[in-house]
């Protein structure tokens, strides 16, 4: 018998979940999208994946070896199907805490069978990035083998796919609401009709508040802002451009350009500036940056990297980021039978959406429920304080 699965959303973790699902022949799924494939929070990432930065921490460690694995998977089958860039991560360490995670995650990268070093050598660094300050660096961790993907192009690619595999794909289709029989989920009204279904999927990310909300449930997310600037640097760049990965801030080229952000665990959810529960759907495409955010770029390229400071702007833009108080990502099943969450990924959505794809599919056509489904589960948050406590804790520590 066939199970009626919807899906909402056709980000990276809603196309990855299709996709997955699409591998079980009693799957009958239908994938949502209230605009266009890959848009939304999923068209303003970075899409760095890095082995050997602070993104996950060490305990998920299999999550983002995998997540690398099936990436570079699809692009060795079919290239170009990701947009992957191999430009290598330069992991910055400023202080004693910092330099021992990274070290941690050279073992792990090399354990793996990738290739990372770790060096306190300061020549070493300057051979990769020449004009960093490393005043006070304690060293830096160098993998050359990872990069950067193309959020967008991947989540086409896994809908591409998961069509192929049967997947309904239902574009510019906005679902307005979740509709119960008994209390449980039936099915979803769009602007295109209604459609009977026996489980709903949420991997609406920024919008999930309010998707949640159609079921009666409020869930613990904050959006946060992944606000990004497009730096034009005055002499164009002289050498090839890594990662560059401090506790603070992250940058890439992009083209012959840099793109530099903040660290999305740097938020604080009690800040205003930085946390609140804003409409996605009023975000600007670009622009929108706040002033606060160019003074703590400012700042924080004036004390390790000032050449940068001599660049324009070439462009600017703001994204927000569903973020849960403990900053990771909400899977499995709720108190609503036949309604799922796969949202809260934050920063990371395209580190985890492999896993989280693979995993919520599994459970949702066997019952199976992964350790990393076990270890996220909505129910955590029923003592929402310790929670918090807990995780501004670990992030002082961090």
């Amino acid at each position: 018998m066939s199970k009626r699965v919807g899906v909402i959303g056709g980000g990276i973790v809603g196309s990855s979940i299709a996709y997955f699902l699409s591998s079980y022949p009693e799957a009958d799924v239908t994938l949502f999208e209230k605009a266009s494939v890959g848009s939304g929070t999923t068209a303003k990432s970075a899409a760095t994946f890095c082995l050997i930065d602070d993104s996950v921490a060490h305990e998920f460690w299999s999550v983002r070896l995998f997540g690398f694995k099936f990436y570079t998977g699809l692009e060795a089958d079919e290239p170009g199907s990701t947009g992957f860039e191999q430009t290598g991560t330069l992991t910055v360490a400023p202080y004693k805490e910092y330099e021992t995670y990274v070290k941690q995650a050279v073992d792990l990268t090399v354990a793996s069978g990738y290739r990372a070093e770790y060096w306190q050598d300061h020549a070493k660094i300057h051979g990769i990035i020449p004009d960093l300050n490393l005043e006070g660096v304690l060293g830096a961790g160098w993998c050359p083998d990872d990069g950067f993907f193309d959020a967008t192009m991947v989540a086409n690619t896994l809908v591409r796919r998961a069509r192929a595999g049967g997947v309904k794909i239902m574009v510019e289709t906005k679902v307005d609401d979740i509709t119960m029989s008994e209390g449980k989920v039936d099915g979803v009204t769009t602007n295109k009709g209604h459609f009977d279904l026996d489980v709903v999927i949420d991997a609406t990310g920024p919008w999930a508040r309010t998707t949640a909300s159609y079921v009666g449930l409020e869930l613990p997310l904050w959006h946060t802002k992944a606000e990004v600037f497009i730096l034009v640097p005055a002499a164009g760049l002289e050498y090839p451009f890594p990662i560059l990965k401090y506790p603070r801030f992250y940058a890439r080229k992009d083209k012959d350009n840099i793109f530099i952000c903040k660290a999305h665990m740097t938020m604080d959810l009690k800040d205003e500036t930085h946390a609140g529960i804003w409409d996605p759907d009023n975000l600007p495409l670009t622009g929108g940056t706040d002033a606060y955010f160019w003074e703590f770029l400012t700042g924080e390229l004036l004390e390790v990297y000032p050449r940068l400071l001599e660049s324009s702007i070439g462009n600017e833009w703001v994204g927000y980021r569903a973020e849960p108080p403990d900053f990771l990502p909400i899977l499995g099943d709720t108190p609503v039978e036949g309604y799922m969450l796969a949202a809260g990924a934050g920063g990371n959505g395209v580190i985890e959406a492999p896993t989280i794809g693979r995993d919520m599919a599994r459970f949702v056509m066997t019952g199976e429920k992964s350790w990393y489904l076990d270890r996220l589960p909505f129910s955590r948050f029923a003592d929402l304080d310790k929670v918090v406590a807990e995780t501004q804790a670990s992030k002082l520590q961090r």
